[in-house]
């Protein structure tokens, strides 16, 4: 007969509302932070004027973030010329606006470098006009991979599109 209050009492302080249920978001909360991070499951019709206009922004900064960083998901169409030209100079520093300097044909972006797992420096994938000198693959964003591992190629670039070697 002990084990049955002992067992109760357990399972009632298990369910006893704390702090941390109390601070749950409301479904309105819950359906802004969808929307302030892009989510499919946002409804933009629960927002009024102020958070839409908030959500526009970000969504925004979102797009500009892409294209910083030469995302496949960048829509240059949404950004004002000055988004642009400081996207384009910050990709390309060497080339000034009045000079007759145009980037790399081949390269689209500038090259970053990553350390692999074997302590190698190595190229981060990066969009060129057609396969580069030491390219191992293709990513499904249609940069090109540098890796000297098939683990993990193209992760965060849409997956491997095809292998060059």
């Amino acid at each position: 007969m002990k084990r049955i209050p002992i067992i109760l009492l357990g399972f009632l302080l298990l369910h006893v509302p704390t702090p941390a249920t109390h601070a749950q978001q409301t479904p309105p909360q819950q359906n802004y932070r969808n929307c302030i991070n892009g989510y499919t499951s946002c409804d933009l019709s629960q927002l009024n004027a102020a958070e839409r206009a908030r959500i526009q922004e970000a969504s925004h900064q979102r797009n500009y973030n892409s294209c910083l960083h030469g995302y496949s998901s960048c829509n240059l169409s949404k950004l004002d010329k000055t988004e642009i030209a400081s996207i384009s100079k910050a990709r390309h520093p060497n080339v000034t606006a009045d000079s007759n300097q145009t980037p790399s044909t081949a390269s689209r972006t500038t090259p970053r470098y990553y350390t692999n797992k074997d302590g190698v420096k190595v190229q981060s994938p990066t969009h060129y006009d057609s396969p580069p000198s030491g390219a191992t693959a293709q990513c499904g964003d249609g940069t090109y991979s540098f890796s000297l591992n098939h683990r993990g190629t193209c992760s965060h670039h849409g997956g491997v599109a095809r292998w060059l070697n």
